[in-house]
């Protein structure tokens, strides 16, 4: 009797433990790495992925760099519009055309515009339209799309502007007066300064070689990340910023780099959860962020004063320009952009220390090609493809990949995988050389949308192949890119995959075609990635920003 027992509650037991571990068990919100694995291997048998048959397909599918644009007025629409009988338009960095205190010019223009100032007997006003400093330049240079003026946060961005091609005239060296910097806790500020002295880039490079983890944010896109990134440069080779031995400094300075932030949000992220000790940031943004208020802040690199630039020979339309300058520099206009955090940091000063556009843009690619070297990514696209994604979702999906693979250096591996009901692994993870990218370009083309939306099933399939991947190269950074519409209504729920993710640690960042970002942002906060609301329109050109970050 007591072994007929005995036997029997082993086999309740072995019964209960291949339940728990077959994914139809309880679910376990606190996994170890080990525990995470195990379940892993448990998901991915009883999903089953189909394996598709690799073919080659060599035609060049990227774009040209204005159709990579999306369409200036539904992405970038007028947070201004004037209605004078002349109007110039102006684009203006975001962290003074957005909201909030971060929308000083905007309120100054429709205070400009309501004035009815004139020339020649003709009334005068200005439109303005947010966008960042970067991606103006884009615009610019690519004709798809020429303003009247704009107002980066920085002239590094007009020495790339000329050096593009496209000629321009000062109208105002300085609208509002700001600074890049360093955010560090106070700790880490002290501890800087005990060990090394004042906080300088010499000695910044100098903690971060010593395992102090630096956060900072694409120098394509970003003024306080390009820079960061010229400062740092120069540092290695004061001489030649791009020579061979400033490439071999920044590949070991990048050891300790987590990640490349692409947007303030994951920066404020990063603060409130402590995993980086020194955020480059702008000082504007540091004083209205509530989240930085425990942290030290140091004024570091190129001032962020605003400086006005006409794009337009038209001489009526300079002047427009000039009239919108001297107003905004009136004395109770720059009282309120004081009031905003703005005209703070007035007694610092830095010298340039290049004002050559064609080396700034050498330095970018310099770090597009380097900034991974030594922790290259091994990842995986999991693409739905369930019915939902019919019609513009899915051509979007397809163009804007196939432009996107580029961006992907050499040295990283990937993997892709589309659902439905169904998974399916495309391509296998491998480097991503010519023939890799050949088995891409076919895989996405092949794409066709039918069925449900099993999206934590595909990514539990992909989290299996990079584990797999990662027992040949355990030194590199696991990455998941999830493209889908959000609408996830069959296979596996989210509380199983969270574990999972957390205990592995992988990256998930998510993009959402017209979606459900709710759905989306809870599995790219897992491990605070990014999660990208990318419309019809303006989905290629958010991916090649998220792709020149991540590879």
């Amino acid at each position: 009797m007591k072994l007929k027992k005995t036997s029997l509650f082993l086999a309740l037991g072995a019964s209960l433990f291949l339940t728990a571990c077959s994914g139809d068990g309880p679910i376990n919100s606190k996994l170890s790495e080990k525990d995470a694995k195990t379940e892993v291997e448990a998901y991915y048998k009883k999903i089953d992925p189909k394996i598709a048959e690799l073919k080659k397909d060599i035609s060049n599918t990227s774009l040209q760099e204005n159709e990579e644009l999306p369409d200036i007025d539904a992405t970038y629409p007028y947070t201004v519009k004037g209605g004078g009988e002349i109007n110039a338009e102006i684009f203006v960095s975001s962290e003074k055309a957005g909201s909030g205190k971060d929308g000083i010019l905007n309120e100054i223009a429709e205070s400009f515009n309501n004035q009815h100032q004139t020339i020649d007997g003709k009334t005068v006003s200005v439109s303005i339209r947010s966008i960042p400093s970067g991606t103006s330049v884009d615009y610019i240079a690519s004709k798809n799309h020429v303003p009247d003026g704009y107002t980066p946060s920085n002239q590094q961005w007009n020495y790339i502007l000329n050096a593009r091609g496209t000629a321009t005239t000062q109208i105002s060296e300085r609208l509002f007066g700001n600074t890049s910097g360093l955010l560090m806790k106070k700790n880490v500020y002290d501890e800087i300064k005990k060990a090394y002295g004042d906080v300088t880039v010499e000695n910044l490079a100098k903690a971060v070689k010593d395992g102090k983890l630096l956060g900072y944010t694409n120098p394509y896109t970003s003024s306080t990340g390009l820079s960061l990134l010229s400062q740092l440069l120069f540092t290695f080779d004061k001489e030649n910023p791009i020579s061979d031995k400033a490439k071999t400094e920044f590949q070991q300075f990048q050891n300790n780099i987590p990640s490349t932030f692409v947007t303030t949000t994951q920066l404020r992220e990063a603060a409130k959860n402590g995993s980086a000790d020194i955020l480059s940031i702008s000082y504007q943004t540091y004083i209205n962020t509530p989240e930085f208020s425990d942290y030290e802040y140091v004024p570091f690199g190129i001032r962020q004063d605003s400086p006005l630039y006409a794009t337009t020979n038209d001489a009526t339309k300079q002047e427009v320009l000039k009239k919108f300058s001297s107003y905004i520099l009136e004395g109770n206009n720059q009282s309120k952009a004081t009031s905003y955090g703005f005209n703070k940091l007035d007694d610092y000063s830095f010298e340039e220390q290049t004002t050559d556009g064609n080396l700034l843009m050498s330095m970018q690619n310099l770090w597009k090609k380097n900034k991974n070297n030594s922790q290259p990514i091994v990842g995986v696209f999991v693409t739905d493809v369930s019915g939902s994604m019919d019609g513009e979702p899915m051509n979007n999906l397809k163009k804007s990949l196939l432009n996107s693979l580029q961006y992907i250096n050499e040295e990283n591996q990937i993997g892709l995988v589309s659902y439905s009901d169904d998974v399916t692994i495309n391509v296998p993870i491998d480097t991503m050389n010519s023939t890799q990218k050949s088995y891409f370009t076919s895989a996405i083309k092949g794409l066709t949308p039918s069925g449900g939306t099993a999206t934590y099933d595909g990514t539990l399939v992909a989290v299996k192949m990079i584990l797999d991947k990662m027992k040949e190269n355990p030194g590199a950074r696991p990455v998941i890119f999830v493209l889908s519409d959000g609408q996830t209504n069959g296979g596996y729920e989210f509380e199983r995959v969270e574990p999972i993710i957390k205990a592995l640690g992988i990256t998930v960042n998510t993009i959402g075609y017209n979606a459900d970002l709710k759905e989306l942002t809870k599995l790219s906060k897992i491990n605070e990635s990014v999660s990208i609301d990318a419309s019809n329109d303006d989905v290629i050109y958010k991916l090649k920003e998220l792709f020149n970050a991540e590879f």
